[in-house]
């Protein structure tokens, strides 16, 4: 529709509908709810060492920039600080803030002069994404981080459109800002925007203020940064992304089918496939119809996932974003093919799309996703899922393999002992050891070792210099994780670097009988399990007050 046409109020059929799809997306993300992503636990513990001891660290002491979501982490930091239960407090904020969304997405494309009908799309779209559904009860900020681009945008344009308006929007950009490291990507629009209106609104006095209200906070957020922990970038950028963009490098060797976005178009069903490559041709064929926020969000979202590459988590947690933004731009590629049609071939258009909607929908629904992980209900093809919302919501969160690590933590060594091993979060939040990151999230060595490629001559320098480092630590367990498929690529890169290095066969037993999905190395004199740990099991418990799976009821019982 023309923007004229929405100047109205919303309908009650449109309400209605909206509700509907808020609805459903909310039962899908309660679908969802046993899944915690063990990156949550990262954020967590290091809330639990702010609030309090003080210290926005890993291992106290350390000043290692192991986190990429300071906002998210300080929410976290502030559930422990009053006491709330963690756990439940980050699960719960991410599903309103997921469930938030859609009305969000229908409010921004009335805004930007959609029409009602051509927002519902794009609300629907976005209501049944599963990879939303699932990051919104995950524990991450994904949600949050969405609705705040979402929000930021929406106000934005309401300053373009209303000169009193205050510039709120600024406001809203340090947030996004310090919610996640590729929120500087999103600039983009924000400039492009207003540089489209220089012509018959030179810049002045409110956009001096916009300019003082966002950057002045996001500099002094910046400066901190670097003071604290050495660095623009979060050590998460070195272990995930290495020394650079791995897109063109993967294209080149042939590992094409890696990449994100392809994963993400074409492993989720045909129906899933075809309303998105349809609602792109639309949009390049109505260009001028798609609104430039869809255009320039849906390309700084895509630019970071190409940059990224890839992701190690399930769902495609970096497509969901821009989500909203490409949802608006097919609804409006959509919107401008039926609208250039008349008669017959426009109803027909209508049931076509109508029909790619629901089908995509339908993958959505049902669709497992493309390959294994620690959880089995974050990949497994969904069902009849709307027949278990209510077994699932009732169900505690479930930590994965995790949770047996942590266990073994609790019970082998004492709190001051050190524990290197990969997916630390759990394990570090539970308890509360000094941990050594052998992915090198927290650990800055590890990931300098883990990114040197193995025919570079320096990769024994950087073996070396690691591996010196983590035996200075002195850890009592090592462990890394075996997958029914083999060894993860990078704990078999630090296996191979362990018996190379030759230190661990003189000051370690290797158990492989301890855990089932680790090879364990205990330090010589841990090789029996300490006496007594009551005080110290129970008072991990209390860390996590929702914490309740049968593993953990079993496992406490002796303790209680």
């Amino acid at each position: 529709m023309d923007r004229h046409e929405t100047a109205g109020g919303v309908g009650p059929l449109s309400m209605a509908a909206l509700a509907l799809l808020t609805g459903f997306l909310l039962l899908s993300a309660l679908s969802f709810w046993p899944y915690t992503v063990d990156d949550a636990f990262i954020s967590l513990r290091y809330g639990q060492n702010l609030a309090e001891h003080g210290e926005l660290v890993w291992n106290r002491g350390e000043r290692v920039e192991g986190f990429s979501n300071p906002v998210w982490t300080l929410y976290g930091a502030g559930l422990v600080w009053l006491g709330l239960p963690p756990v439940l407090g980050l699960k719960l904020g991410g599903l309103l803030a997921a469930v938030l969304c859609v009305p969000a997405t229908f409010g921004l494309g009335r805004q930007l002069g959609l029409g009602a009908r051509t927002s519902l799309c794009a609300a629907a779209i976005v209501a049944t994404n599963a990879s939303l559904a699932l990051w919104a009860v995950a524990g991450l900020e994904t949600a949050s981080f969405t609705l705040l681009l979402v929000l930021a945008v929406w106000r934005f344009e309401v300053e373009q459109a209303r000169a009193e308006a205050r510039p709120l929007s600024a406001l809203l950009l340090v947030l996004v800002w310090a919610s996640r490291p590729e929120a500087p990507a999103y600039l983009l629009y924000f400039l492009i925007r207003r540089g489209v209106r220089l012509s018959d609104a030179p810049l002045g006095p409110r956009d001096l203020r916009w300019a003082l209200l966002a950057g002045l906070p996001i500099g002094a957020y910046e400066v901190w940064g670097l003071v604290a922990y050495g660095g623009l970038f979060p050590a998460t950028h070195a272990a995930k992304v290495g020394g650079g963009p791995p897109l063109v490098e993967a294209l080149a060797a042939g590992r094409g089918e890696r990449f994100l976005l392809y994963r993400f178009l074409f492993h989720q069903g045909w129906g899933f496939a075809a309303m998105w490559v349809v609602g792109a041709l639309c949009a390049l064929v109505g260009r001028r119809r798609v609104p430039l926020a869809a255009w320039c969000m849906g390309f700084s979202g895509l630019f970071f996932v190409a940059y990224a590459f890839t992701d190690w988590m399930p769902r495609y947690r970096f497509l969901v974003p821009p989500l909203p933004f490409l949802a608006l731009g097919a609804a409006a590629g959509f919107a401008g093919v039926v609208k250039s049609l008349r008669g017959t071939p426009r109803r027909l258009a209508v049931v076509t799309l109508a029909a790619l909607v629901l089908a995509a929908a339908w993958d959505q629904g049902t669709r497992g996703y493309d390959r294994a992980h620690n959880i089995a209900l974050a990949v497994e093809p969904r069902g009849a899922w709307p027949f278990q919302v209510l077994e699932r919501a009732r169900s505690p969160w479930e930590p994965g393999r995790q949770e047996l690590d942590a266990w073994a933590v609790l019970e082998w060594t004492g709190p001051a002992e050190t524990i290197a091993c990969p997916d630390i979060g759990f394990i570090g939040a539970l308890s509360r050891n000094p941990i050594w990151d052998i992915r090198g999230l927290v650990t800055p060595s590890a990931a300098a070792f883990l990114n040197v490629p193995e025919d570079d001559p320096g990769r024994a320098a950087a073996r070396g210099a690691m591996l010196d480092e983590m035996y200075a630590a002195e850890p009592a367990l090592i462990l890394l994780p075996k997958r029914p498929q083999g060894m993860a690529p990078t704990a078999r890169r630090f296996l191979e670097a362990l018996e190379a290095d030759g230190r661990v066969a003189e000051r370690y037993v290797r158990r492989d009988d301890l855990l089932p999905f680790r090879i364990c190395f205990v330090r010589a004199d841990l090789e029996s399990a300490p006496g007594e740990r009551r005080a110290r099991v129970l008072g991990a418990l209390d860390q996590l007050p929702t914490y309740g799976t049968a593993i953990m009821r079993e496992r406490s019982a002796a303790y209680r």
